[in-house]
């Protein structure tokens, strides 16, 4: 289980609200502090969305999370051993590889947690 005693800092708090609301703002995505993999979903939007402000704001969260600590988290999550060819531009459809599931130009492991890809619902992947 990834160590959360970070949530227990206000300053950390805040700088996970700003990214939430940058993300809103940014994607149209609502992420949440309660999800379990709530870092690991971050981590994704800050490389895919690239915003400066992100990620000074993400900066400062990892800062008050502790890096061990988030690099871990990052570590648990699914093994991304094989990533799919990119799709063409404006393509909504389903590409599969054998580790990898591309959708919407985002890459989303196929299993996660013993659960397979169903698709996403407001930019979050769900896993049934």
């Amino acid at each position: 289980m990834a160590d959360k005693s970070w949530m227990l800092n206000p300053k950390a708090i805040r700088y996970a609200n700003e990214c939430i609301q940058l993300i809103r703002e940014k994607e149209g995505v609502r992420l949440k502090l309660s999800q379990a993999d709530f870092l690991q979903q971050l981590h994704g939007f800050v490389e895919r969305i690239r915003s400066k402000q992100l990620g000074e704001s993400y900066a400062q969260l990892i800062a008050m999370a502790g890096v061990g600590n988030v690099v871990r988290s990052l570590e648990a999550g699914p093994a991304q051993a094989v990533i799919a060819q990119p799709m063409a531009v404006g393509s909504d459809a389903l590409s599969i590889s054998e580790e990898m599931v591309q959708v919407e130009g985002g890459a989303y492991p196929r299993y996660r947690n013993g659960r397979e890809f169903q698709g996403l619902f407001r930019g979050v992947p769900r896993y049934r």
